[in-house]
């Protein structure tokens, strides 16, 4: 095929930079007005709207809700018919369980802990950690299965050990859910599953009906529809973080291999129309052969996988949203970087290090050129639940943290509290709140009874 759409931008300074590379997400007005719409109903009928959306977005046809939710017995046959249907895939799957496992338990017992100070006599201040109670996980369908968000999502609530996990997924056509999809939740122990998508799944697991217990946190990627349902649902409930579409940023010079590059730009534009793939070099002959490889891998997988590899969605994507970024000014670049605040960061330079401690907002970094983004989607152990629409600006990809709560704790003698007493009341005579300090003096009027 005769391809021209990709051109080389070559900017001066950072106003320069196309607004596509570093805009927001914005979702529609239909959708905001179709959301609200199932939100209210939802949280005003129960099951009776959960039913009804179930038929009308999710085409399944359920009389009650114990139809839409999955039986046990549907989960031991799964994990029986994967196990002899998809031997190659089950293995693919350990390797990955092992490594989310690994890393995630590395970062529980690192970042996560209570503990107690004594600053001074009769005086304790400190945190507890606690587990969230009930975690709804919300797993796409759609164009596509997903059973490395599975591992991604409940593997950390596992290890944070979250007492109820509950999934939500959208049903294939003929009313079933992927058996994969089953295999997994066999393996991962979770028992409660219900084939429910959208909007309509993240609201019942926001406000429960008669039939579904609401959840404390969503967690988990989905549609422009699930995105808008969670950011209005936040509040009522915690949620994870707002998907948007994903994106790729390579940082690379001449030492680099272009057919990596070309490949790795072309596995992100995969996703979404609206994926964006993003490179930037201090080397026109890597822009150059970097666009060269990337018409050829699309000539290359056409021919090797034909109707399999998904050609008019990565074209989409890299007609609209893939750009090559030239200058000689390797600090102009990282600035570009940073303001762009990918969701995944490809940095295959020499002296990566160097550059990698210039990266001020990056979701997940890979490093070298045999570490692409899709080590970090399936085996690398890393979670691919990350922020996208520049969030990594402000928020981290999902962690073991994400399914606990702080409780901040204290304790004051009779003589700890009556040295800071009077610092305490002139705190609330200046901000007018006389109760707060008179609620400490009376503790030392002699005169109480």
């Amino acid at each position: 095929m005769d391809y021209d759409f990709l051109k080389i931008d070559k900017p001066e300074k950072i106003d320069e930079i196309d607004a596509c590379i570093t805009g927001g997400f914005i979702i529609p007005p239909e959708v905001e007005k179709t959301v609200s719409a199932i939100l209210r109903e939802v949280r005003a009928n129960g099951d009776e709207a959960v039913l009804k959306f179930c038929k009308e977005f999710d085409h399944f046809e359920a009389k009650n809700v114990d139809d839409i939710r999955i039986k046990d017995r549907e989960i031991s046959s799964a994990a029986i018919d994967v196990k002899k249907s998809f031997p190659g895939l089950v293995k693919a799957l350990k390797v990955s369980y092992k490594n989310i496992k690994e890393y995630h338990i590395a970062q529980f017992k690192r970042e996560t802990s209570s503990w107690i100070i004594k600053p001074d006599k009769g005086k304790k201040i400190g945190q507890i950690i606690r587990p969230l109670e009930r975690v709804g996980v919300y797993i796409p369908g759609g164009r596509y299965i997903y059973p490395s968000s599975v591992l991604m999502t409940v593997i950390p609530a596992v290890i944070a050990k979250v007492n109820e996990i509950v999934i939500c997924t959208p049903p294939q056509p003929d009313g079933t859910l992927n058996q994969v999809l089953l295999f997994l939740c066999d393996w991962l122990k979770i028992r409660e599953i219900y084939k429910l998508g959208g909007a309509q799944a993240i609201a019942v697991m926001a406000y429960g009906s008669e039939s579904i217990k609401k959840v404390d946190k969503i967690v988990g990627p989905g549609n422009i529809y699930v995105t808008a349902a969670k950011k209005k649902v936040f509040g009522d409930v915690g949620i994870d973080s707002l998907a948007g579409p994903s994106d790729i940023t390579i940082l690379a010079d001449d030492s680099s291999d272009v057919s990596f590059i070309a490949a790795d730009l072309i596995s992100q534009a995969e996703h979404d129309p609206d994926s964006r793939s993003i490179l930037l070099t201090d080397s026109i002959n890597t822009a150059e052969r970097t666009i060269e490889n990337i018409y050829r891998h699309l000539d290359m997988l056409v021919n090797e996988y034909g109707s399999k590899v998904n050609i008019e969605v990565i074209l989409k994507s890299l007609k609209k949203n893939c750009r090559i970024i030239y200058s000689k000014n390797r600090n102009l670049l990282i600035e570009i970087c940073n303001e762009i605040a990918p969701e995944h960061l490809e940095i295959m330079t020499e002296n990566a290090e160097r550059i990698l401690k210039k990266i001020k907002n990056a979701g997940a970094i890979f490093i070298g050129n045999y570490c692409p983004v899709a080590v970090g989607d399936y085996t690398g152990g890393t979670n691919h639940v990350i922020p996208t629409n520049s969030n990594a600006r402000f928020s981290s990809p999902l962690g073991v943290s994400d399914f606990l709560k702080r409780s901040s704790i204290a304790f004051y003698s009779k003589d700890a509290l009556e040295k800071e007493a009077r610092s305490i009341e002139v705190f609330s005579e200046f901000e007018n709140l006389i109760a707060h300090g008179y609620s400490v003096k009376v503790r030392f009027n002699k005169n109480k009874k």
